[in-house]
């Protein structure tokens, strides 16, 4: 049988630190004087390593302590080293134990400081935050240097993507405090959606801007601007041009089919796709009433701009929920024809839901839904009902004060 099919491969896993000191001894690198000398040394590392996640005066912090030491020396011998045992075995020679376990220490602290993700929040190091990381790190789940390397990477790439980020926005005229709760992605969309229509004035949008945008985007006649793009980046850094036009190349791919697609509002693309991966600025309240009328222009027109009027919701609700037209105010025919078809068939709630669903506001759905099904219509049910042989209301005067007190009643003397 071939002998090359029957080689078994050995694993050697031991500490890479060991590794390099038994290379060291059998290459003559490292002397019985050097190991003396590490003997000395590891006994003072240890101790403070042990004050520092512990008490140097319990044998259980003093044995997590020498393997904490020999993780760190072998997390920073491998990676200065890059493998190379005999590199390796002439820094210990050369250099003490304790400045190595340093050096492991300080990779970690770097690593802890990097961006774990791409939130534009400032960032500040915690030390508390930051002794447990290395705690964990350096004895119960110690990172090997190809998972370090690996994080360090992904991490570098989520800083230089923050800092285009925050480039991006620099140059469209956003300050930090506006985009700190964001992420780079969000403001990157937003950069790419601006630089991709090309409005005259090159700022990231208010939310009514970026309906707008939308808007135009949606247009038959729309059509890109590439010199828009290509004036922008006249001036910029060259790693940032590069990502820039990678940036929109992937947004030309993935997101513009979506937003030109009529099927999702642009309040839906802002508010019901995880936060629909775009930046707005805040605006004043008037952009905030600009935006309604934008997005919600039936809602407008039906609570007649009082969508913040409990009355007028409590009058289209009821409508709604009795099969008649929502409207924000009721004549006392309809008030009576809304009461008859209660007392007749009780209320839709799913006419209603379905209702506030194609119409209100994305951010308002779930606060208007709730309004109807746990404050008016548990209310309204009492009150409008003629269940009571004690108190018949035939004529449905009782109901109709309760309509007036809490709708919008268009008749005579009907007016809360």
């Amino acid at each position: 049988m071939d002998s090359a099919k029957n080689t078994i491969a050995v694993v050697d896993g031991r500490p890479f630190f060991e590794k390099a000191v038994r290379y060291g001894l059998e290459q003559g690198i490292l002397t019985s004087a050097d190991l003396a000398r590490m003997e000395t040394d590891g006994p003072k590392g240890i101790v403070q390593i042990a004050d520092h996640f512990g008490t140097a005066y319990l044998r259980t912090d003093l044995e997590s302590a020498v393997a904490r030491m020999g993780n760190l020396i072998s997390l920073y011998l491998e990676d200065f080293s890059n493998g190379d045992l005999r590199l390796a075995a002439t820094s210990l020679r050369d250099n003490t134990l304790l400045s190595h376990s340093r050096g492991g220490s300080e990779m970690l602290k770097r690593l802890h400081a990097m961006p774990g993700d791409t939130s534009l929040h400032a960032r500040k190091v915690d030390p508390q935050a930051q002794k447990i990381y290395l705690n964990e790190r350096s004895f119960a789940f110690p990172l090997s240097l190809a998972a370090y390397r690996a994080q360090f990477e992904q991490c570098r790439a989520n800083q230089m993507r923050i800092d285009f980020a925050r480039w991006l926005a620099r140059q469209l005229k956003a300050s930090p405090d506006e985009y700190e709760d964001y992420s780079a992605e969000e403001v990157i969309g937003s950069a790419m959606l601006l630089l991709h229509v090309a409005p005259g004035t090159l700022s990231l949008p208010s939310k009514s801007e970026f309906v707008k945008l939308l808007e135009a985007l949606r247009k038959k006649t729309f059509k890109a601007k590439p010199a828009t793009l290509d004036a922008f980046l006249r001036d910029a850094p060259e790693d940032f041009r590069q990502m820039t036009r990678l940036a929109m190349e992937e947004f030309i791919a993935s997101a513009l089919p979506r937003l030109r697609s009529p099927e999702k509002s642009a309040d839906e693309i802002l508010h019901a796709e995880a936060q629909g991966a775009f930046f707005v600025r805040e605006a004043p309240e008037e952009d905030v009433v600009a935006y309604d009328k934008l997005v919600a222009r039936e809602w407008v027109r039906i609570t007649r701009g009082d969508a913040d009027d409990p009355a007028v919701l409590a009058t289209i609700f009821l409508c709604v929920a009795t099969g008649h037209p929502p409207k924000a105010a009721a004549l006392l025919k309809e008030a009576k024809a809304i009461i008859a078809a209660f007392r007749e068939r009780g209320f839709d709630d799913r006419a209603v839901e379905s209702f506030v669903d194609s119409h209100a506001p994305f951010e308002q759905r779930e606060d208007l839904k709730s309004m109807w099904s746990q404050d008016l219509r548990p209310d309204a049910e009492i009150h409008l009902a003629d269940n009571d042989p004690q108190m018949p209301d035939a004529y449905m005067e009782r109901a109709l004060r309760y309509f007036r007190r809490n709708c919008v009643a268009n008749w005579k003397g009907g007016k809360r």
